[in-house]
């Protein structure tokens, strides 16, 4: 019996030593394509092309390199003006959102916004008082308002309350 078990031992010892061998091989390999690819192959590309680069380069005529940085000035414009045009205040907002906040039954006019000050001015006209305190309570519930101020509330000759609107708005409408 003892001699059966060294037997087999003896076999699995040979097994695995193949497996090491075959394993260690794959590891030497990988490591090496690994270090002619980064060191030999990658920089005899990056060579070459800085090569063809060159070689581009001097067969350019003047009209073509005149033409090349006028389209870089062009370009620089326009990213000028795309960094202008997204950094400008989105006025638009404003009126989403009044349109929301507006009372139904009173009309607006004369409206002057000023986006750097964040302040809205307008008239205002209902057919009575109420619709005016609605409103007041409306705003006050709006959290992009800063602010507000009713002022000059009179009765019009023809009928009904007029007064002037004035709303401080929070920066974040404008963005």
């Amino acid at each position: 019996m003892a001699i059966e078990l060294k037997e087999q031992q003896e076999g699995q010892s040979v097994g695995r030593k193949i497996v090491f061998t075959i394993s260690l091989l794959l590891l030497i390999c990988s490591v090496g394509g690994y270090v002619y690819l980064k060191y030999v192959a990658i920089v005899g590309s990056e060579t070459r092309v800085t090569e063809l680069n060159q070689e581009i380069n001097s067969q350019k005529s003047n009209e073509l390199i005149q033409m090349e940085n006028n389209a870089i000035q062009v370009e620089k414009m326009v990213n000028d003006f795309k960094t202008l045009f997204q950094e400008r205040p989105k006025t638009s907002n404003f009126f989403l959102n009044f349109e929301n906040w507006a009372h139904p039954q009173i009309t607006y006019s004369n409206f002057s916004l000023d986006s750097e000050s964040r302040v809205v001015t307008m008239k205002g006209s209902a057919s009575y008082f109420g619709p005016i305190l609605q409103q007041i309570d409306i705003l006050k519930t709006q959290t992009l308002v800063e602010g507000y101020l009713v002022s000059n509330v009179k009765l019009a000759e023809a009928g009904g309350v007029t007064f002037d609107l004035s709303l401080t708005l929070k920066p974040e409408l404008f963005k």
